[in-house]
C-alpha cells in the first residue's frame, strides 16, 4: 500500500508473547509513527505520545525503531512511518502476529495402569523459538522442582517431557504444561488400579480353606453323585 511516490510498504509476521522492532534507516530527519487503524500517535521524534507504555521508539545511528513489547493478537495490523522531509515520506509496515501454543499428545484424556511408566510430552506448535522454561502442574501444583522419587522434567528444543516411573493411584489428576512462550495445554490423567483375582482364579492351596468351606464342598459334590445314580421313578415303571 502506497499513498505517494516516496512510500513503501513492508510486512512482518511476529509470534504474540515477544517483543518486535519495526525498523527503518534515515539519515538527519525525524520520524513519526502512527497506528493506522485507529489513526493513534505512537512517536514523534524520539519522544513517545501513547498512553500504552508497550510502545516506545528507539534511535540508534540513522535507524528508528518502533518497539513494541509484549506483543498481543490486538497489536496486528499496518504501521505507518513518516519522514519529515518536503515532500513528506511516507513507509508502512503491516505487522502479522500469530499465537503460539501448546498441546500434549493423549488429551484430553491418558489412561495408564498402575505401576506402569507415564511419559507426557508438551509440544510447542507455531513458536519460532524454544522456551526459556516449562512449568508442569498437577493439580494446580507446581511440581518442576519437587523431589518427588521418579517424578522428573526434561527441557527440549520442541517444548518439554514429564516421565513418572511406576505411576501410583496418587498420580492421577489434571496435569497442565505452561511454556513461557505459548498457550498453555491440558490433560487428565486416570491410573487404573489393577482389580485383585479370587483366589480360585490364582488356583490356591486346597488346604487353606476352612473346614466348614470342605464339608460342604464335600456334601454338594456327594448329593451330585447320588442323583445321578438313583433312577427316576419313570424309568422304573414305563407306562
Amino acid at each position: 500500500m502506497c499513498i505517494r511516490n516516496h512510500s513503501a510498504t513492508r510486512l512482518l509476521k511476529e509470534f504474540q508473547s515477544r517483543t518486535t522492532f519495526l525498523r527503518f534507516f534515515f539519515r538527519l530527519l525525524q520520524v513519526t509513527w502512527v497506528r493506522r487503524k485507529d489513526r493513534q500517535l505512537l512517536t514523534v521524534g524520539q519522544n513517545t505520545h501513547s498512553v500504552d507504555k508497550r510502545f516506545m521508539v528507539k534511535h540508534v545511528n540513522n535507524e528508528w525503531s518502533l518497539l513494541i513489547q509484549k506483543v498481543t493478537c490486538e497489536d496486528a495490523g499496518l504501521y505507518e512511518c513518516q519522514v519529515a522531509s518536503h515532500p513528506v515520506q511516507q513507509y508502512f509496515v503491516r505487522l502479522s502476529v500469530t499465537e503460539a501454543y501448546s498441546v500434549i499428545p493423549g488429551a484430553p484424556d491418558l489412561h495408564v495402569k498402575q505401576g506402569s511408566n507415564l511419559r507426557l510430552e508438551c509440544q510447542l506448535m507455531s513458536a519460532t523459538e524454544a522456551p526459556l522454561y516449562v512449568f508442569w502442574y498437577r493439580n494446580a501444583r507446581m511440581i518442576n522442582y519437587d523431589s518427588e522419587p521418579g517424578v522428573r522434567v526434561e527441557l527440549t528444543k520442541a517444548g518439554s517431557v514429564l516421565e513418572v516411573e511406576k505411576t501410583q493411584l496418587s498420580h492421577g489428576g489434571n496435569y497442565t504444561c505452561a511454556p513461557s512462550n505459548a498457550k498453555e495445554a491440558y490433560v487428565m490423567v486416570h491410573v487404573l488400579e489393577e482389580e485383585e483375582k479370587p483366589a480360585a482364579m490364582h488356583g490356591g492351596d486346597r488346604r487353606n480353606l476352612s473346614p466348614a468351606i470342605l464339608a460342604s464342598n464335600f456334601l454338594v459334590s456327594l448329593l451330585a453323585a447320588v442323583s445321578w445314580r438313583i433312577p427316576s421313578f419313570t424309568s422304573l415303571y414305563p407306562t
